[in-house]
């Protein structure tokens, strides 16, 4: 039979044991519960700048619109870049209608909640439209209105929507404009 003296250690021994492994279990949650904040924490930043930038897309498409059709940009003149602005009124529908690949970064540029958005359009090129009367006469069936001519244009568009701690997403596309 045993002693009961000796018996006192050994419960001791093995509720700190147990102690120990509960301890470190709820050290490793912690960690990953912190983990995981981040974690969502980048993913509401990157839709909150996915969605500053796809609105850069649609004020864009908006944008080559009215310059393309009026060669206006009126409606548009304060997102229009400053830098540009301020030497040439007029660059925007210049280089909207006539220039293919345009060398500059940021045509546009606005701020939603205090962030930027700035969009770049470039005119990659223009292609005639078919179906026109003399392509009808000669047995061609292309696509579009009979006695008159058109033209697809075609623009690329990206689209960076800034946000908090550095952090930015960019949205791109190719828009064709189809005139009225």
């Amino acid at each position: 039979m045993l002693n009961k003296n000796e018996e006192n250690g050994y419960i001791l021994i093995t509720v700190l044991l147990l102690l120990l492994v509960l301890t470190i279990l709820g050290i490793a949650a912690m960690n990953n519960s912190s983990v995981e904040n981040i974690l969502s924490g980048n993913i509401r930043l990157r839709e909150s700048n996915l969605t500053k930038a796809d609105a850069g897309m649609e004020i864009s498409t908006a944008l080559i619109q009215r310059t393309v059709r009026e060669q206006d940009t009126r409606g548009f003149a304060n997102l229009i870049n400053p830098v540009f602005a301020a030497t040439d009124a007029n660059f925007l529908p210049t280089e909207l209608r006539s220039t293919a690949f345009d060398t500059d970064t940021q045509d546009i540029q606005f701020a939603v909640n205090n962030q930027n958005v700035t969009v770049d359009i470039d005119k990659m090129y223009t292609k005639w439209m078919g179906g026109s009367a003399i392509e009808f006469a000669s047995g061609y069936e292309g696509a579009g209105k009979g006695a008159g001519s058109g033209f697809y244009s075609y623009y690329r568009v990206n689209a960076t929507g800034a946000g908090l701690a550095g952090s930015s997403a960019q949205v791109g596309a190719i828009y064709r404009y189809v005139p009225r």
